[in-house]
């Protein structure tokens, strides 16, 4: 069973790689204190401010943990303690009409400030949880998700 998991972040870890080469980074983080992390590819490091982020990155924060996000389309994320968020989605091409955004949040404080993606595809962003499924279309939002 060990050497299945392992495997399967061996694959997992070489086909995201392989993606996110090709991709620029979705956004960065802005400002960070106490325990904060990035879980990607099956590893966990440190969210430091200038840290790029990419698609399927996982935002952890700790009991004393505080997380400042700002992806590229000027949205704005601010995570509070023991905190748990997923990009889930992300796509901002405006000249082709690409845009959208899914961010999950597992548990945890979120403040959440619309960036263009809202203002120029009213509906393409959503917010999931583990109970309800919240459809953005422009707006200031603060949730806390209790697991």
């Amino acid at each position: 069973m060990r050497i299945t998991v392992m495997l399967m972040c061996a694959l997992l870890a070489s086909a995201t790689i392989a993606a996110a080469q090709d991709e620029r980074p979705i956004g960065l983080v802005k400002t960070a204190s106490g325990e904060v992390f990035i879980l990607r590819e099956c590893r966990r490091t440190a969210a430091l401010p200038g840290s790029g982020l990419v698609l399927g990155d996982v935002l952890s924060t700790g009991a004393t943990g505080a997380l400042g996000v700002v992806l590229r389309d000027n949205t704005v994320l601010s995570l509070g303690p023991s905190t748990e968020t997923r990009i889930e989605q992300f796509a901002f091409e405006p000249a082709e009409h690409k845009l959208g955004m899914v961010l999950r949040v597992t548990r945890g404080l979120i403040a959440y400030i619309s960036g263009r993606i809202s203002r120029l595809a009213p509906g393409s962003v959503r917010i999931e949880t583990p109970v309800a499924t919240l459809g953005v279309r422009g707006t200031h939002l603060v949730a806390r998700i209790v697991p």
